[in-house]
């Protein structure tokens, strides 16, 4: 084994996806290995080689990435469908077997078979294992049926309602019913995981009932949410709209299908520009919507068909979010279910004033009200509500976006979250057995 500092940690991360292609998962992931690095640890990324073309190993922004091929087709793409990933965890097991003298801790970022793959090693090399658990879904599994785009106000006004039919595929429904759904053997993969020693990372106090409603072991549970870099979503007076001008931009950033709620979105914008304009007649109210998907063209059409394109701008995928945060009035994530959500953190960080649904990760970070907006999902009229207070009050708006920046500082920037990360680490490499209370605290806490 290598000589290292007995305060090093030495962490091997597990990814089913990462750079270059980057969702929430990953940005965690690349955020607390760079804080990690930066505070003297080891860090190394062993994830997929998607791409053909792509590197085995490469250091991504100084982090080490390593990628493991399997079976190509014939555009170069890696095969991972429900038979694709047993090659691919056979190589991942060899893989992490190769290195296990140079990691003490193996990290799964995201639950899928390589999770199973690494709490296997772990239970072979008696290193202790953590999966990291995003998303919960929603809390009641939409039927295939059900999974359109929301009619609303569009009832009995159109002859063709099927450009609003969504892909079933593409209503992921949580991690676990994910798993079965994508991977052969994935349910006996998930026994497997109940019955090993690996610990579990939820982001938010409502995944402590999905996990446990699912068979997992309470006292293997860690709740440590996510974390934002609020040096780089910083506050910029000098970039907000002037509230004596009549502009005003509300912003959402959201990958463009099902589970964010923009077709709620477009509604509720809708329902809002139908109440009587006396409140906006020295306002300018636009929707500016940042993001790509499998639903864009129907979004799209939905906002036609809603007649409230002059209002609307789709801009697409963006890489200059932060100053596009900075130039708006608010924002707004209308999420049918979340995890924790990275964009309202962001946004809060950098003293937006927003408004979010009451889905997992934002109940937690809301205070109605007080640093933020909360409304129920799929709930366009009252989503309207939140958008014309937002709009149409500038005191209101002021203090939450100071509420808003107060919030994340306190419980949420990424040096805070990475000490937790530390601790958690050096206990479990210590053999230490918390109690249920312990392990679980934080959760729901500021």
């Amino acid at each position: 084994m290598e000589n290292q500092s007995q305060d090093q940690l030495r962490i091997c991360m597990v990814a089913f996806l990462y750079a270059p292609i980057i969702g929430g998962a990953e940005t965690r992931a690349a955020k607390q290995a760079h804080r990690l690095l930066e505070l003297g640890h080891k860090v190394v990324i062993v994830t997929l080689q998607h791409e053909k073309t792509w590197p085995k190993s490469e250091l991504v922004d100084g982090v080490p990435v390593i990628r493991i091929g399997g079976s190509f087709n014939r555009r170069g793409r890696l095969r991972v469908g429900r038979v694709g990933h047993i090659p691919i965890d056979f190589l991942m097991f060899l893989q992490l077997w190769r290195m296990r003298q140079h990691y003490d801790i193996l990290h799964s970022i995201q639950l899928s078979p390589l999770s199973g793959v690494a709490a296997l090693l772990g239970k072979i090399t008696g290193k202790p294992v953590i999966v990291s658990i995003p998303s919960t879904g929603p809390g009641k599994k939409p039927k295939p049926e059900e999974a359109i785009l929301m009619l609303d106000t569009l009832a009995g006004k159109l002859t063709d309602t099927s450009f609003l039919k969504v892909d079933y595929a593409d209503v992921v429904v949580g991690d676990m019913q994910h798993m079965r759904k994508t991977a052969i053997g994935g349910g006996l993969i998930l026994n497997f995981l109940k019955k090993s020693d690996t610990f579990y990372q939820i982001l938010s106090s409502r995944s402590l009932g999905y996990m446990t409603s699912n068979g997992f072991r309470r006292e293997k549970i860690v709740h440590i949410p996510n974390g934002i870099e609020i040096e780089k979503f910083a506050p910029a007076p000098e970039l907000r709209p002037d509230p004596n001008k009549p502009e005003r931009d509300i912003l959402c950033v959201a990958r463009l299908q099902y589970p964010k709620g923009v077709d709620v979105l477009l509604h509720a914008w809708k329902r809002m520009l139908s109440e009587p304009d006396a409140w906006r007649a020295n306002l300018k109210p636009r929707l500016l919507i940042a993001g790509t998907g499998q639903s864009e063209e129907q979004l799209k059409r939905l906002a036609r068909e809603l007649d409230i394109e002059e209002s609307v701008v789709f801009l697409g995928s963006r890489k200059d979010v932060v100053n596009l945060l900075h130039t708006c009035w608010g924002f707004v994530l209308p999420s049918r279910w979340e995890g924790m959500p990275n964009a309202l953190l962001e946004a809060m960080s950098c003293a937006i004033p927003s408004i979010a649904t009451n889905v997992s990760g934002s109940e937690d970070i809301v205070e109605d009200g007080v640093n933020a907006l909360l409304v129920e999902p799929e709930q366009p009229a009252e989503l309207a509500i939140a958008l014309r207070r937002l709009i149409s009050d500038t005191e209101l708006a002021q203090r939450l976006a100071k509420a808003g920046r107060e919030t994340v500082i306190r419980d949420y920037q990424m040096t805070h979250i990475a000490d937790k990360f530390i601790d958690f680490y050096r206990k479990i490499l210590h053999k230490e057995s918390p109690t249920p209370s312990k392990v679980l605290e934080g959760v729901g806490e500021s």
